[in-house]
């Protein structure tokens, strides 16, 4: 196609070929190719000089476009290359996305501002690991450990279980500075908020209470945190969440049994790191898991 376009925009096959640096017999040849593909003559040669037949005049619109389509093409793909343009799709935990990962793609984005970051929010670890394996998302922040195989997997974060409580409870009053919280065997008889069965957050309170030997009281279930965290506010009863999605603005009270945490971490398929986009966004992610931030999560 460049060949042909070359030869029309010269009107001649000389120049064509020196434009081109061949030789013009081989310019001729692959001239000869092309007409033979579209099965029309392009060129009708006038003695020195050769003009588009009518066939030749509707090619040169298309070979103008598709020349220009292939260039575009061939940026992009280079700017994918060089993570300088590109998507990543990233699954999130609703409990996690609000508060983990608004630092970290604030950061990705100031280094790489062509790349366009796609969250997908679900609440079930597990789906997401089969998500990732057959790459409806490139990676995915999610409870550890992972259980499937073939993925890759890293620890980012282990945060502490806490129990939320309404303002002025006993406990939120009791919890002063240097005190180590409270046992959840000591709660056997409170009224609990809590996410419906199917849910990761419910999974681990269940999981939790069970340990500690207790069953407390249901007293709402919800599919949303953020009723949780006002139903809690009204006086409803406790929630037990991992810190992260008890979120900032309520009365949090340590909770001292050593099973009381959640480790996140992020799942990706070893082959999604041939794309350089996922690839730079792995890294970044990693590298903001041992800032500061990260570390206070940790304690």
């Amino acid at each position: 196609m460049r060949y042909f376009v070359a030869v029309a925009e010269e009107g001649s096959f000389t120049r064509a070929a020196a434009r081109l640096f061949l030789a013009q017999p081989s310019l001729s040849v692959q001239i000869r190719k092309l007409e033979q593909s579209v099965g029309a003559t392009l060129f009708e040669r006038t003695g020195r000089r050769v003009m588009l037949t009518a066939a030749g005049e509707v090619l040169l619109e298309h070979a103008n476009r598709a020349l220009a389509e292939m260039d575009a093409a061939r940026e992009r793909v280079t700017a994918v290359s060089e993570a300088r343009g590109g998507r990543v799709t990233v699954g999130v935990l609703p409990s996690v996305g609000a508060d983990l990962l608004p630092d970290v793609v604030a950061r990705f984005r100031t280094l790489h501002p062509g790349i366009t970051v796609h969250l997908v929010e679900h609440d079930v670890s597990r789906e997401f690991e089969q998500m990732v394996a057959t790459g409806a998302l490139d990676l995915a922040l999610t409870r550890m450990p992972a259980t499937l195989a073939g993925l890759s997997a890293r620890t980012l974060v282990r945060e502490p279980i806490v129990l939320l409580v309404p303002p002025g409870h006993p406990l939120y009053a009791s919890a002063q500075p240097g005190q180590q919280g409270v046992w959840l065997r000591d709660l056997g008889d409170a009224d609990t908020v809590t996410m419906r069965p199917g849910y990761g957050l419910r999974e681990l309170a269940d999981r939790l209470w069970a340990g500690a030997g207790v069953a407390p009281r249901v007293a709402l279930e919800t599919g949303q945190l953020s009723i949780v965290r006002g139903m809690v506010r009204a006086g409803m009863g406790v929630a037990l969440l991992p810190r992260l999605a008890a979120g900032n603005d309520g009365c949090v009270v340590p909770v001292r049994d050593a099973s009381a945490y959640r480790e996140l971490g992020v799942v990706w398929r070893e082959t999604s790191l041939e794309s350089p986009p996922v690839a730079a966004f792995l890294h970044t992610l990693v590298e903001s898991a041992g800032q500061e931030g990260a570390d206070e999560l940790r304690q």
